[in-house]
């Protein structure tokens, strides 16, 4: 290779530990070279040990090299800064999702623990206009307890409420209730999510980021809280 007029044939024949790395691709066939800015300040001074005493180094081409040193340089810090960052952000969301242990929220969750003599509060989220909304209200045993009818209703956000007694009125014990939301009957209801209050218990951090686990035994992303109660 030819580097600032001085004719190289490759890099180890000016200093082998300045080779560089080299990467392969999935099918076998190795790909570009890299270059770290310790290899590059290497290949420079090599470049200038080589160099021709009757034909030394163009001083321009030379500034070219020491800009592009420089750049890498930059990048590099660059690198490092935005790794430091993301790092010090994570502890923080990890510190603010921790407080969370132990408090009420509301989130995209179709069960979650009633206790006996209370009810629940919860949303619809509803993606179209509908003319007959039922919140069905279900036990640990997929038994029906009890079923709201909310009537016609627009597109949005619907609030319901649930007193925790049954379609007789008789308050329900403590336990695990499914929550479903839908819009006609048979196998042309149609479904929306909702979402409940449920206690977070503890904090999960994983590949997939921070999850809270849910007292219901469901699990949801941090940033899928809607309400902290």
């Amino acid at each position: 290779m030819t580097i600032a007029g001085t004719n190289i044939r490759t890099l180890a024949d000016l200093n082998p530990s300045a080779t560089p790395t080299t990467t392969a691709s999935p099918n076998g066939v190795t790909g570009g070279q890299t270059l770290g800015k310790d290899q590059f300040m290497q290949l420079m001074i090599a470049q200038l040990k080589a160099q021709d005493p009757l034909n030394p180094a163009d001083n321009t081409q030379f500034l070219a090299q020491l800009a592009q040193f420089s750049t890498l340089e930059g990048i590099t810090n660059l690198n490092d800064s935005m790794s430091t960052m993301a790092a010090s952000m994570k502890s923080s969301v990890a510190s603010e999702a921790s407080a969370l242990v132990g408090r009420s929220v509301l989130v995209p969750t179709d069960q979650t623990i009633v206790e006996a003599g209370s009810g629940l509060s919860g949303n619809v989220d509803l993606t179209s206009d509908v003319s007959d909304l039922n919140v069905q209200i279900t036990d640990q045993s997929g038994a029906i307890v009890k079923t709201i009818d909310m009537g016609a209703q627009k597109t949005g956000t619907v609030r319901f409420d649930w007193d925790g007694t049954n379609d007789a009125g008789v308050a329900q014990p403590t336990g695990v209730y499914k929550v479903k939301a839908l819009s006609g009957g048979g196998s042309g209801a149609q479904a929306f999510s909702v979402d409940l209050p449920e206690y977070v218990v503890s904090v999960s951090i994983g590949s997939d980021g921070m999850q809270l686990n849910l007292a219901g035994g469901t699990s949801v992303p941090v940033d899928s809280v809607k309400e902290i109660q």
